[in-house]
């Protein structure tokens, strides 16, 4: 047993009161402000497990970015067992140091050949967030915002100090176009009142203009360019009918052109060039059948670095500005990989995720094809077998074949039919990705499928389209497919299986629960909606306009109706299986009514319902002890829902 290993099993032989007295004293942050009602005493063993797990995960660093002054690169590692803080590391392997003054889960916007970093905090979770200038120095960084409002950031001026972002404050709803001096804050003003939900994206290289978007929906951005010296609004061609997904957008080095990708007349996002004088665009990557995700260009504009999403996995590619010669960067042979290009040099920092989810941190010169590590320990073996990418059928056909549902499957330990955890994600545009690393239930034994159901997205438009407004209830019959699916395979047991979800994703655990209760032993719903109506009622103002475009206008007489019929809240005497909610108080996403109407009626209904709510938390947990908390809690449930007898 190694030193780490027996200080641990003597810690979990201490009491309670005496662990968060250690804890404390050594560092570590207060014990949660969480409410936790009819929740089993949390096991040590899994506390132990875990705690293991983090002090293992020491050797992961991840790279943020380079400091705006050049004097190293900076890393988030963690601190004692709970907490993670931003680091710098001036040197290839050197020590870590710690950056005091920026605070945990804060939001971290380094400016490129400036003194100083910005950065954005919200308030236990409530997502309101305000900007704060640190000065690369010991004093206590300054607010730069009002301190009551939700501002997003845009981007930073290219030559200068100014900071253009767009903010809530005027209404708390229309996010307005604001530009600032950051070196002082009383520079910040108003430049144009917006109506909806808009975004600063760049600017251009004169300084004289800003290219802004204006999300219709979460599939629907429409681009724009703000001229700053006469206030004109120019919409740029970019969609048809108001349509088009737009996933990344930067302007050109010379500034005559957009490059951006788009899903503009097609199925899949691809990356384009619009020339602003002719208005003639150009597709460049005509031969890649993928959602293209992001582009980046380097600093002298030779080249690009495109990220695209191929089937759940994401690969980069250089090439030419005008998108000929597609090359793939394959730096690693296995894991994954997150590219970042400097703002000047031809220096990409590089993120790499091995087998056992270990991070490691590199910077890879384009002129010389080195790739140095900076931070993070060694490459490990994996202890579980390979992930692998299914796909099962479904109820519908397409063509004249049964339509496919993609998923990744991640074997559990042992041998034998093992139980099923069916995870499932949320937004609903959001799409289960190929992850690295071994999560606590696959090293308990049970497998883990993560489903793109109808509704993903990375599947083309028509396919993210498949669920909207009255076909809502058709991404629940996906999941009752994959049970029959898991019927048929010899290495699972279809009488063992949970569900586990987010957000949308919480949606999905209860419409599962509502429909296959008698197939499925528990679930877990995390900030989930549970009435669509009372929902799209009481999220953010901002929000709900494009929760609409998705779920459907409860204020239309039919719609509201339909609704309510598929909603899981009134659909609950139809649950029987045992649940567990997990909700944060502040939640501006889902309010936090939605987790508590459902946890009354169904235990009106005698169910067993463990329901865990963070008084200090939003839409999630990331409070270390409000995460560490909850996340023993929805182990030890699920564990016993699948492998206790």
């Amino acid at each position: 047993m190694t030193t780490v290993a027996r200080w641990l099993a003597a810690l979990a032989a201490l009491s309670v009161v005496h662990v968060v007295v250690f804890l404390a004293v050594t560092g570590v942050p207060k014990p949660p402000a969480i409410t936790a009602v009819d929740v089993n005493r949390v096991a040590w063993a899994p506390l132990v497990e875990n705690t293991l797990r983090r002090v293992e995960a020491r050797e992961s660093r991840r790279l943020v970015g380079w400091m705006p002054d050049g004097s190293g690169l900076m890393t988030i590692a963690p601190r004692l067992l709970f907490d993670a803080r931003l680091h710098v590391v001036r040197e290839p392997g050197g020590k870590v140091e710690l950056l005091p003054r920026i605070p945990r889960d804060a939001q971290v916007y380094p400016a490129p050949g400036r003194p100083y970093l910005v950065f954005a905090t919200d308030r236990d979770g409530d997502e309101q967030y305000n900007f704060f200038r640190w000065d690369l120095d010991d004093a206590e960084a300054e607010l730069l915002t009002s301190g009551e409002e939700r501002a997003a950031m845009g981007a930073f001026e290219p030559d200068g100090h100014r900071l253009a972002y767009v903010s809530t404050r005027r209404n708390g709803r229309d996010f307005d176009l604001y530009v600032m001096d950051v070196r002082d804050a009383s520079t910040d003003r108003l430049v144009a009142e917006m109506d909806g939900l808009w975004r600063a994206v760049a600017w251009s290289p004169t300084s004289e203009s800003v290219l802004l978007g204006r999300a219709v929906s979460n599939l629907d951005l429409q681009l724009f360019v703000f001229d700053l010296e006469d206030g004109s609004l120019r919409r740029l061609e970019t969609d048809v009918d108001g349509r088009a997904r737009v996933a990344s957008a930067i302007w050109s080095r010379d500034g005559r052109s957009i490059y951006y990708a788009s899903d503009r007349s097609s199925e899949f996002t691809h990356l384009r060039k619009l020339d602003l004088e002719s208005g003639r665009e150009v597709v460049l990557s005509e031969e890649i059948h993928w959602d293209v995700e992001s582009v980046q260009e380097y600093g002298d504009g030779s080249r690009l670095l495109v990220s695209v999403n191929e089937d759940g996995r994401t690969r980069y590619y250089t090439t030419d500005p005008s998108g000929g010669g597609f090359r793939p960067l394959d730096l690693f042979e296995s894991g994954q990989m997150v590219a970042t290009l400097h703002p000047s040099d031809p220096l990409i920092l590089v993120n790499h995720t091995d087998a056992r989810g270990l991070v490691r941190g590199f910077v890879y010169d384009l002129r010389s094809g080195e790739l140095e590590q900076w931070v993070g320990g060694g490459v490990r073996d994996s202890e579980l077998p390979t992930a692998r990418l299914v796909r099962y059928p479904t109820f519908d056909e397409v063509d004249g074949a049964p339509r496919m549902i993609p998923a990744f499957v991640y074997p559990g330990a042992g041998d034998g039919p093992r139980p099923v955890l069916i995870d499932i994600h949320g937004g609903p545009e959001a799409q289960a990705r190929l992850r690295a690393g071994q999560s606590a239930s696959r090293r308990a034994g049970i497998t883990v499928i993560t489903p793109n159901v109808r509704g993903s997205t990375g599947y083309g438009r028509t396919y993210t389209s498949l669920d909207d407004w009255w076909l809502r209830e058709d991404a629940v019959r996906d999941i009752g497919s994959l049970l029959d699916w898991i019927v048929e395979q010899p290495d699972l047991d279809e009488d063992r299986v949970a569900v586990i979800g987010g957000s949308y994703g919480g949606y999905m655990v209860l419409a599962s629960l509502v429909h296959y209760s008698s197939r499925l032993r528990c679930g877990v719903d995390v900030v989930g909606v549970s009435n669509f109506v009372t929902f799209l009622e009481n999220t953010a103002e901002y929000r709900k306009d494009l929760r609409r475009a998705e779920y459907g206008d409860e204020r239309i007489p039919e719609m509201r109706t339909f609704l309510e019929e598929i909603s899981p809240l009134n659909n609950a005497d139809r649950i029987s299986s045992r649940l567990m909610v997990v909700q944060g108080a502040n939640d501006p996403r889902v309010p936090v009514g939605e987790s508590r109407q459902m946890v009354e009626r169904l235990r009106s209904q005698g169910l067993d319902v463990s329901y865990i709510e963070g008084a200090n938390e939003g839409h999630g947990f990331r409070e270390p002890w409000n995460a560490l908390w909850a996340g023993l809690a929805q182990q030890d449930f699920t564990r016993d829902c699948l492998l206790g007898e």
